[in-house]
Parts: C-alpha cells; sequence; structure tokens
C-alpha cells in the first residue's frame, strides 16, 4: 500500500520511523509539548500531517542524542520541506498554527544539529587553529569580525505569525509595499553600502513606512525611516518651513544608517540594535539591566517594540525567497533615475524645471525634501536632482547667460536653550550682526530663549549660478549629511536566539494553567520565564513562552549575562527615532474602559491617564489612546 503522507515517506524512506516511535529515556526526551496528540479541529489530513510531523522532529531529536547528527539531518530535512508545502497549501487555521510552530522549533533543533556537526569538525586531533594575529582578541568581537554583508533572519512562531499575515489577510498591503519598493530600494541600498552598514537593513524600511517618503505617523515620525524631528535633527537632517530632509530617500537613509551604527556599537547584536531604534537605546538597556538577559526574544518591552522585529524579520523571510511566497509577479515601480546639480544661493525648483524641460511636479518627486516651491541650500550650496540626461544643459543654459533670480526664503528660528546669534547664523550660512539687526535684537533687548527669529536664507540678492566644487568636495553629492560625533551610553555584547521562544496573549477567562496547557507549556515554566510572583494573570497579559530548548540554552547564558548585566550603567536614555517615549497608539472599541484596555496591553489606569492627559475614567468609542512604553 503507498505511502500517502509525504511526511510519513520521508520518515519511513530514512528507515527509523518504526524503531523510533518507542518513546525515549527521560535523559534524551525530546519536549515532552512535542510529543502532545495534534488538537481536534481542523481536517483528517492536517491532523495527519501535525502528527507526522511531531513524529519526524521526535526521530531527528533522539538521533542527535544518540550522536548521530547526520541520520537527524537525513530525517528533519526532508520533514521541514514538507512541511512548507502543507503551509502553503492554506490548511485549516488551527493546523496551520501547529505546524508553524513546528516548523520554528525544526529551525532550532536543525541549528543545534549543525551546531554538534561543526564542533566535531573543530575537535578533530588534525584539525589545524591559525594562531592569533598580533593586536587580535576574543575580548574584540566587533574589531575582529569580518564585514557583515547579510543579516540572517531569525524564526520563530512570532515571526511565522507575520509571515502568514504577510502572506494571507495582509497580502494586498505588502504587495503595495513590495511595489513601491521598486523605485527607492537600490538607492537605499547604495547608501546603506556607503556608509558600511548590511544592505539587509533596507527591509526595515517595509516595517517603517512602506517605502513612502511622505509617510507620517500618529507621533509625528516622518519619511521612509520614521525620523522623529528632534532625532533627525541629532543625525544631521535640515528640518524648517522649507526643507525636510526625513523625506528626502538619501539623506535619510544616510542618517538611519549611522544612526543603526551607533546602536549596533552599543548592542553588538541586530535584533537588539532594531529594537532600539524603535523604542530608544534607553528602554532596551534599562530593560536588559532589570531583566538580567541580552537576548530580545526574552526581553519585556513595549508592545510596538515586542511586535516591531517580527515584522521584520518575517519581511527579510519573505523578500529573500518571494517566489515561494508567491510575490515574483508583483511589478516593481522604475527606480529612480537622475542627474545631481550642484547650484549657488537659494533654488526655485519652478525654474529649474523650465530649463530641464520637465514639469514641476516631477522635480518635486525628485526632491521630496523640499515643502513648497524653492530650497535654501547648506553653506551656499543648494544640491538639486533633476531627470537623467538634463544636467548639462540646465549648466549650459546658466553659463550662457540664461539668469535665474535667487529666492529670498523666509525662515522662522525658535532660540533654543544654549544658542547664540552668532551660532544661529553661521548654522543658516548668514551675517550675525545683520541678524541681530534684522530681529531688534541688542544690549538693551537680549536674545531669549523661546523667542522667534526671522531669517532669510539670502541676504545679498545675486542671480542663481553653477557651483564651482570640487569633485572630492562631500557637499557635491544630494545624499550629503553633515556628520555628527554622538557618545556612546554603553556596550554590551548581545545574544538574540529566536529558536523556542514566542509571546502568547491571555485570553478573557484564561487561568494560568490554560495558558500554560495552550502553549505546550507547565505553569512552572510560564511563572519562571516571566518572572511572575503569582499565578493570577489579567486577559490582555502577553507573555514569554520557551520550549525546553530554549529553557536550556536560557539557563547557560544566564551565566554569561549577569556578568556583563552587574556592571552595566543604563542611561535615561534618549528616544529613538520615533520616541520611545510610548509604546503606539489604539482606538477604543465598543465596550471598552480604562481598565479593560490597561489590562490588554499589560500597563495600568493611572500610566494610561498620565500618558494621555486624562482626569477622569471615561473614554468614548473610537478615540484615540496613547500607550504608555
Amino acid at each position: 500500500m503507498p505511502v500517502r503522507n509525504p511526511l510519513l515517506a520521508a520518515l519511513c524512506l530514512a528507515g527509523i520511523f518504526l524503531t523510533l516511535r518507542v518513546p525515549p529515556t527521560h535523559a534524551q526526551s525530546a519536549p515532552t509539548a512535542l510529543l502532545a496528540a495534534p488538537s481536534d479541529t481542523g481536517t483528517t489530513a492536517g491532523n495527519s500531517s501535525v502528527l507526522t510531523a511531531r513524529e519526524a522532529y521526535q526521530a531527528a531529536w533522539t538521533q542527535r542524542q544518540a550522536g548521530d547528527p547526520a541520520a537527524a539531518l537525513s530525517v528533519l530535512d526532508p520533514a521541514m520541506a514538507e512541511v512548507d508545502k502543507v503551509l502553503q497549501s492554506s490548511p485549516d487555521a488551527s493546523v496551520h498554527r501547529e505546524l508553524a510552530d513546528l516548523r520554528s522549533r525544526m529551525d532550532g533543533l536543525r541549528s543545534a544539529i549543525q551546531g554538534d556537526i561543526e564542533s566535531k569538525l573543530e575537535s578533530k586531533p588534525d584539525a589545524k587553529k591559525e594562531p592569533a594575529k598580533a593586536g587580535e582578541s576574543d575580548d574584540h568581537p566587533v574589531l575582529d569580525a569580518p564585514a557583515v554583508e547579510d543579516i540572517e533572519p531569525q524564526l520563530n512562531a512570532d515571526v511565522y505569525r507575520y509571515i502568514e499575515f504577510f502572506t494571507g489577510n495582509g497580502r494586498s498591503t505588502f504587495e503595495r509595499w513590495l511595489k513601491r519598493s521598486g523605485r527607492y530600494m537600490g538607492l537605499f541600498r547604495e547608501a546603506l553600502k556607503r556608509e558600511g552598514m548590511p544592505p539587509d537593513l533596507v527591509h526595515l524600511v517595509f516595517v517603517e513606512s512602506g517605502f513612502n517618503v511622505h509617510a507620517r505617523s500618529v507621533s509625528n515620525a516622518v519619511g521612509p525611516w520614521q525620523f522623529l524631528r528632534s532625532t533627525g535633527k541629532l543625525w544631521g537632517l535640515t528640518v524648517n518651513q522649507w526643507v525636510d530632509e526625513r523625506k528626502d530617500p538619501e539623506k535619510a537613509t544616510v542618517a538611519a544608517a549611522r544612526y543603526l551604527r551607533h546602536l549596533y556599537t552599543i548592542f553588538g547584536d541586530w535584533p537588539l540594535a532594531l529594537a532600539s531604534y524603535n523604542a530608544g537605546e534607553g528602554t532596551v538597556l534599562r530593560a536588559i539591566k532589570k531583566q538580567g538577559t541580552t537576548n530580545y526574544w526574552d526581553l519585556r518591552l513595549p508592545r510596538q517594540t515586542e511586535e516591531y522585529v517580527p515584522q521584520f524579520m518575517a519581511v527579510l523571510a519573505i523578500t529573500r525567497d518571494p517566489e515561494k511566497y508567491g510575490f515574483d509577479s508583483v511589478e516593481l515601480e522604475e527606480p529612480m533615475n537622475f542627474d545631481e546639480l550642484a547650484l549657488k544661493g537659494s533654488v526655485d525648483l519652478r525654474a529649474v524645471a523650465k530649463l530641464a524641460g520637465c514639469s514641476f511636479d516631477q522635480l518635486k518627486a525628485l526632491n521630496p525634501a523640499v515643502l513648497r516651491h524653492a530650497a535654501p541650500g547648506k553653506d551656499g550650496v543648494t544640491m538639486v536632482r533633476v531627470p537623467h540626461g538634463t544636467a548639462e544643459q540646465v549648466i549650459a543654459a546658466l553659463q550662457g547667460g540664461v539668469a535665474i533670480p535667487a529666492v529670498d526664503l523666509t525662515v522662522k528660528h525658535t532660540v533654543r536653550r544654549g544658542e547664540t546669534l552668532q551660532k544661529i547664523a553661521n548654522q543658516y550660512n548668514i551675517d550675525a550682526t545683520k541678524l541681530a539687526k534684522d530681529n531688534g535684537v541688542s544690549r538693551s533687548r537680549p536674545l531669549r530663549r523661546g523667542a522667534v527669529l526671522t531669517i532669510r536664507s539670502s541676504m545679498k540678492k545675486q542671480s542663481v549660478q553653477v557651483a564651482d566644487l570640487e569633485p572630492d568636495d562631500p557637499r557635491a553629492r544630494t545624499a550629503y549629511v553633515p556628520p555628527r560625533k554622538i557618545g556612546t551610553p554603553a556596550r554590551i555584547d548581545g545574544n538574540s536566539e529566536a529558536d523556542g521562544r514566542a509571546t502568547v496573549t491571555v485570553r478573557r477567562g484564561e487561568s494560568l494553567s490554560k495558558v500554560a496547557e495552550r502553549a505546550n507549556t507547565t505553569v512552572d515554566d510560564l511563572m519562571r520565564t516571566n518572572k511572575l510572583k503569582t499565578s493570577k494573570v489579567r486577559p490582555g497579559t502577553r507573555l514569554k513562552v520557551r520550549d525546553a530548548d530554549a529553557m536550556a540554552s536560557a539557563a547557560v547564558q544566564a551565566t554569561t549575562d549577569s556578568a556583563k548585566v552587574a556592571t552595566l550603567k543604563a542611561p535615561k536614555g534618549r528616544k529613538g527615532k520615533s520616541g520611545g517615549s510610548s509604546a503606539g497608539t489604539i482606538r477604543v472599541k465598543p465596550g471598552d474602559t480604562l481598565s479593560t484596555i490597561a489590562a490588554r496591553h499589560g500597563t495600568t489606569v493611572t500610566r494610561l491617564k498620565r500618558a494621555n492627559g486624562m482626569s477622569s475614567n471615561t473614554v468614548r468609542t473610537g478615540q484615540r489612546l496613547r500607550l504608555p512604553a
């Protein structure tokens, strides 16, 4: 009789299925949660797939414990391939959840088996290890590590949940993001490479803005990389009434790359660095200090941040193999193609468009940072993007005597703590004495914090000319962002490992024992992982879940982390690119009260009221509430 189930067939071909169905000994047993029977819901075929997938996992586990990693891989690899096929066939929802969870566990087991094989090779007597070169040290992993080209996706149940969403209910949204990415993907990747950062970081833009350069969040973070005004300025971006460089595809990417490099220098780990990009390094450092772990997947962070990295990892996994997930037929937008033009003075884009033979809208699309019709340049130089092949005709027209009058732009500047007239004048490339006279600042009327100064970008009205810049002048690129030197508050070697970890939310009416049963774990493990002092939990509480492998690895890592955390001085922290002071916003649903909302999002009524400036406990359906971090 032919074997109809492909997972069962994989085990039979390995020749070990029948012999390994005997439960292993206690010392060599797989996690008991994996040996449980599949749920009663779903089709018979789906339940059969779940059962045989569990058998495959157990067989591979036993072979690994028996010291035969090669045999373990021969069982696990075909089983993983067949699980992928079943997942792509859109099985019953409950079956899909169980298979996705098993697939995550299989990934973790495979990594462990691969590590066993590498350890055996390294322990062979004839395996020669090259002596360390002068200056190299195990204490300097950042200095000794090779250049990073890619970021390896970390997969677990949380990540698979977002893969399922982006390929299911969220498919149309993801297709729109993917289509829009064609315009900017190449530009962003090149900018990241120039800054020495992994080009894979470009996938963060899917999560941040969906490649919409005009995106604006509820916390007023702007642009493809979603910078707050303060954070953007901190990393060299200009934001005023005329220009918002957070929208510039090149400049914003350069600033984001420098910020991410700064974060990676602190944490030495991409999941932690990405979480800090969302919530701020201070938030993550304080969480590490308080919770005693450098594994992002074990940290309790604001909900928005806990969802942030799984979304990035899901996007990364999908874009690595778009054909596998059915996105290979999406037609991408044409990439940006332009020439760079260096001009002196403030430039009216309408006049440049006429010389370039294009429309004003075309020029605005190439220069999204320009908010109105004109742009003031830094240090008297304005870089403008024009359609590819038109820069020469614009230059020829200007050098041939065609005059473009300089635009007299007025900028309003609010004086901040510690600023002087000279410092402000230098920032706008104008004369400090003239600035004082125009704004009535004198000894009898000194400069005051909070005063609003009127600043003209061009004190001398001159025609726009071609800027005579040296080829190596950094200002001769539309991607130029002035460098900033930002101090590093702390340094710690992160150790994020996704395998065997997931997050569950307590449902209404559930006890901790019910949650443990649903998550295939025990009450003791849940309490230990989440540092719970009581078994009572509120609906909406999010709990970390670890399987047996993850519990064991966390226990081993705790010894190393304790030494790191003991000396860590967690700063008060700077807000992330989108603030870090809140965990996002939500809309009040019918029947919601402040108490139910607080329980659902793991906070308190008092903190909710404080975050939203509320004096009463009354909320209305549809009302937006900011969640405290």
